[in-house]
C-alpha cells in the first residue's frame, strides 16, 4: 500500500499522551488515527456523519482491523489515507493507511453497518452517500 492510493489524506500529530512507556504510539491509537480519517473523509466528500444524522440513519462499526508495519514517536506528523473501498447494501468498508514520512506504519480497514435512527436495525445504505463515494473517489 502506498500513500498515492489514497485520493483523501489528512494529518494527524502525535500527541505526547498518545505514546506508551517505550515511547511510541500506543497500539490502540493507531484506530484513533483511522478514526479521525475516516471522519474527514466523509467530510471531505460532503456527506458528513451530521448530515447522515438529520438523514434518519447511523451506523455501527462492526469489525476493525489494523495491521501494525512501522512505529511512530511524539511529535511525529502522519499522514491518514482513507477510502470507502466497498459499499454493500447495508455495510461499508473504509481502507486505510497511516503513513510517516511517505512509509507505510500500519493499514487497515473498518467495517460498518448502516442503520435506522429510530428502530436500530439495518438499513440499505442511501443513494445519496453512494452517490458522493462515487463521485469523490471516480474524481482521482
Amino acid at each position: 500500500m502506498r500513500e498515492e492510493e489514497f485520493r483523501f489524506k489528512t494529518t494527524v500529530r502525535v500527541r505526547y499522551a498518545d505514546t506508551d512507556a517505550q515511547g511510541h504510539v500506543y497500539f490502540a491509537n493507531y484506530l484513533v488515527y483511522f478514526d479521525i480519517g475516516t471522519t474527514d473523509y466523509m467530510k471531505a466528500i460532503g456527506y458528513s456523519y451530521e448530515k447522515l444524522l438529520e438523514e434518519g440513519y447511523d451506523f455501527f462499526t462492526v469489525e476493525a482491523l489494523c495491521r501494525y508495519r512501522g512505529e511512530a514517536f511524539f511529535d511525529d506528523e502522519l499522514q491518514v489515507g482513507a477510502r470507502i473501498s466497498k459499499i454493500g447494501n447495508t455495510s461499508f468498508t473504509f481502507s486505510l493507511g497511516l503513513f510517516r514520512n511517505d512509509v507505510l506504519i500500519a493499514d487497515g480497514h473498518i467495517v460498518n453497518v448502516m442503520i435506522d435512527r429510530s428502530s436500530k436495525k439495518p438499513a440499505r445504505v442511501p443513494e445519496g452517500f453512494r452517490k458522493a463515494v462515487e463521485e469523490f473517489e471516480q474524481n482521482k
